[in-house]
C-alpha cells in the first residue's frame, strides 16, 4: 500500500475527534482513491491526474465556501490537486503564498526527472512547468508565482531542478540555514516571505522532511532532518491572523513506521497549524 493508506491511519488515529478538542468544527469529507491499476507509464499518469483532478474539485468548494482544510496524501503528487484547488477557489486576482516544508525540491519536469515519477514534479507543475496536463490542471493559469513560495528544510535534490526554482527565483532555506539560522527564524521568515504580496497562505508538508529517526514512516527517508518535536513547538508560534488557508500532509507510509510513531507526529503537527494562543 505504500502512502496510499496514509489518510486512514489518520483518521484511525482519532484526527478528526482531536482537532474537535481544539474547538474546531470538523467534518471528515471524501477519500479520493484511482478507480484502476495501471499497468503502464501512460495509465499511471491518467490514474495521477484524475485523482488530482478530484482533490482539486473538492479544494475549489471548499475555499469557495471560505472554510479552512486539512488535506492528507498519498505521495506529494496531491499536492498538484490541493493548490491548484486553491488557486481555483479564490477569488480572481487573489495569490496564494506556500511554504513547502520538504527534504526534496519536487521541482523535475518530465524532460528533467531522472526517475519521471510524477511526485517528484508537483511545484514545477504549480509553477506551469512540465506536462501541460498537470500545469493547466482546473485552470489554465500557472496556479503559484515563484516569488510566493518558499521550500524549508531541503537536503537532497537533483541540480536541474535546483536550477529551475533559482532561475524563478524561488526562496529556498537549506538544512544547512535552519541549522545556521535556527527553524524558529526560518519558518517565521518564510511566513513573512510567502505573505509579502499574497491575500493567503498555507503549508504543504512531506514528512520526509524530518529526521527519519523520529519519522520512519515515509516515503523517502533522507537522514539529519527537521525536529519533529521543534516543528510543531515553530508551527504553533506562526501569527495565524494572516489568512491561513490550511495544511497539506504527505508521504505517511505506515509499512515503514514504527507504533504509528510517525501517524502521531503527523497529527500533532496538524494540530499546530491551527493552535491558537
Amino acid at each position: 500500500m505504500r502512502c496510499a493508506n496514509g489518510p486512514l491511519i489518520l483518521k484511525e488515529l482519532h484526527l478528526q475527534q482531536l482537532l474537535e478538542k481544539q474547538n474546531l468544527a470538523v467534518q471528515w469529507m471524501k477519500n479520493i482513491y484511482p478507480e484502476y491499476a495501471p499497468n503502464n507509464k501512460e495509465a499511471n499518469t491518467r490514474l495521477v491526474y484524475d485523482v488530482c483532478h478530484d482533490l482539486a474539485e473538492q479544494l475549489q468548494k471548499i475555499i469557495g465556501n471560505n472554510e479552512q482544510f486539512v488535506v492528507v496524501g498519498g505521495d506529494h503528487s496531491c499536492a498538484i490537486g490541493t493548490w491548484s484547488g486553491v488557486f481555483a477557489g479564490l477569488r480572481k486576482n487573489q495569490d496564494f503564498g506556500l511554504i513547502w516544508i520538504d527534504a526534496h525540491m519536487d521541482s523535475h519536469t518530465p524532460d528533467s526527472s531522472p526517475s519521471g515519477a510524477i511526485h517528484g514534479m508537483p511545484l514545477a507543475s504549480l509553477m506551469g512547468y512540465g506536462d501541460e496536463a498537470f500545469s493547466s490542471l482546473i485552470a489554465p493559469e500557472k496556479k503559484l508565482k515563484p516569488e510566493n513560495l518558499c521550500l524549508v528544510g531541503i537536503r537532497s535534490f537533483e541540480q536541474k531542478e535546483a536550477e529551475l526554482l533559482q532561475n524563478s527565483g524561488v526562496k529556498i532555506f537549506y538544512m544547512a540555514d535552519v541549522e545556521k539560522l535556527g527553524l524558529q527564524t526560518v519558518l517565521q521568515m518564510a511566513q513573512d516571505h510567502v505573505c509579502q504580496s499574497t491575500s493567503h497562505y498555507g503549508i504543504s508538508i512531506d514528512l520526509d522532511a524530518i529526521d527519519p529517526m523520529q519519522a520512519p514512516g515515509v516515503g523517502s527517508p533522507e537522514k539529519h532532518g527537521l525536529s519533529g518535536e521543534e516543528l510543531i513547538t515553530c508551527l504553533k508560534k506562526l501569527d495565524k491572523s494572516k489568512n491561513f488557508l490550511g495544511i497539506e500532509i504527505a508521504e505517511l507510509n505506515s509499512d515503514k513506521d514504527r507504533d504509528d510513531i510517525t501517524a502521531k507526529l503527523a497529527i500533532e503537527i496538524i494540530q499546530a497549524c491551527f493552535h491558537k494562543d
